[in-house]
């Protein structure tokens, strides 16, 4: 049984329209589900003061960036290396390498190219080879959401038509496990188009990296999980990263960590005392400016000579030039174009350092005047998600417990506590700010304020009863 043999006597478009209005995304998918939170921001965006903060703070950051992966690149040069930037964030930071390498005159010591490539991607592509071990990744993506949801994105264009049963069954491994493994035709369809993806990850590979021992990938970070994939099912080639920045989120250090490193900033203790681990509290600033208007890669498919390529319409390069709302990103290239571009490693070094210690306190203890110039714009839920995720929370009402609320589901949660609760801010912010700057004590701040956040929740909650 082929995928083609499950496809509907009408048109993909219909069937395509079918699958959406039977398995919609759901509201679960956002971590504001539940909410009445307005979408427009509390606090206007100014493109002319992002992009002031884009030339005068990120600018140098991104410029020691460029300096350092290039200093790094040169552990490599003997190792038939290549240094790929990957779709889509990294593909930004290839171009200010660039332009770094033009302004300073400088030769890259390592060749460039680039990854098209993504975690579900991956993980779609070693499926069949470790579905005990891949299954997980793909459900935690999911797995608020129904499974024919799921299926849909997953199997999204193939012509694969779904039970209405699956609207309701919830996302679990066992509930993935029992399609897949199902000998009926749905299930052979399923194997048989992660079959595929498998074939067309490892032709797109074979391609893409003939000649090359040692891929060194190049992205924002920040715990490699796409190259864990590729390092676990792929060990014919010595894969590492060079990413922007590593951290891991609280879980301790992973296996493949010793293949990673975070060239601007490197932590397994975040807040430790350093002060570029306050961008763990609001690393969308290095995110965003890095965002392009093109889809992520959401699979590969095969040619008729057997060659993989990525699913979709190659990326345009000119989406990687900065666009309309691309103000912090327009910053930070007229850093890299002004005199500061071409300046010595000394000069560099101390225009960066000066950057984050100014950053780390406008991050952790913002002031209202500065909101409009660092905020970012809404971010994507994940893959598969039509919903988007404000920085910061409009509060509907003025509610002691909304804005509490706020507080813990806003992504960058001192500029929250400064909507929500402007006249205590100052002293909750700069408390954490300055207990941050106490050797050994930084790396506990964070989990006092979470428990007693949830204390104060808890307390709220009796009380309103």
């Amino acid at each position: 049984m082929t995928v083609a043999a499950l496809a509907m006597p009408a048109a993909d478009e219909d069937l395509e329209a079918s699958l959406e209005r039977r398995f919609p995304p759901p509201e679960a998918y956002s971590h504001l589900a539940g909410d009445d939170w307005p979408g427009e921001p509390p606090v206007a965006a100014d493109p002319a003061a992002q992009r002031r903060f884009g030339e005068e703070l990120l600018g140098p950051i991104f410029l020691q960036f460029c300096r350092r992966l290039h200093l790094a690149g040169v552990g490599f040069e003997a190792r038939d290396a290549r240094l790929l930037f990957v779709a889509r964030g990294g593909l930004r930071l290839g171009l200010l390498y660039r332009l770094w390498c033009e302004r300073t005159g400088t030769a890259p010591v390592l060749p460039l190219g680039d990854l098209a490539i993504s975690r579900v991607a991956a993980a779609k592509g070693c499926l069949v080879h470790d579905f005990a071990g891949i299954a997980p990744t793909l459900v935690r993506e999911f797995g608020a959401g129904s499974l024919g949801y799921m299926l849909r994105c997953l199997l999204r264009g193939r012509g694969i038509d779904l039970p209405d049963v699956l609207a309701h069954t919830p996302v679990t491994i066992g509930s993935f496990a029992a399609i897949y493994d199902a000998e009926d035709a749905l299930g052979q369809a399923v194997r048989a188009y992660f079959a595929e993806q498998a074939t067309a990850l490892a032709r797109y590979l074979e391609t893409l990296l003939d000649g090359v021992a040692t891929p060194v990938l190049v992205d924002s970070g920040w715990t490699g999980g796409t190259q864990a994939l590729l390092m676990r099912h792929f060990p014919q080639w010595d894969w590492h990263g060079l990413y922007f920045g590593r951290w891991d989120y609280g879980r301790g250090a992973a296996p493949h960590f010793g293949h990673i490193f975070g060239v601007s900033v490197d932590s397994l203790e975040p807040f430790a005392n350093a002060p570029g681990q306050a961008l763990f509290a609001y690393h969308h600033l290095i995110e965003d400016p890095l965002e392009i208007a093109a889809p992520s890669v959401e699979g590969y498919r095969l040619l008729p000579d057997g060659s993989g390529v990525p699913e979709g319409e190659p990326i345009d390069p000119a989406v990687l030039q900065p666009g309309a709302d691309d103000a912090m990103f327009q910053g930070i290239l007229d850093h890299f174009r002004s005199p500061a571009g071409a300046a010595d490693f000394l000069t560099v070094e101390r225009r960066a350092d000066a950057a984050y210690r100014r950053l780390r306190r406008m991050i952790l203890w913002p002031r209202r005047a500065e909101l409009p110039g660092m905020q970012v714009r809404p971010r994507s839920a994940d893959f598969g998600r039509s919903l988007t995720v404000p920085v910061l929370l409009r509060l509907p009402d003025a509610s002691l417990k909304r804005r509490l609320k706020s507080v813990g589901a806003a992504l960058w949660k001192p500029g929250q506590m400064l909507v929500a609760f402007p006249v205590l801010a100052p002293v909750v912010n700069g408390g954490g700010y300055l207990l941050r700057r106490i050797p050994f004590a930084g790396r506990h701040v964070d989990r006092v304020l979470r428990l007693g956040s949830g204390f104060a929740r808890r307390v709220l909650r009796r009380l309103v009863r």
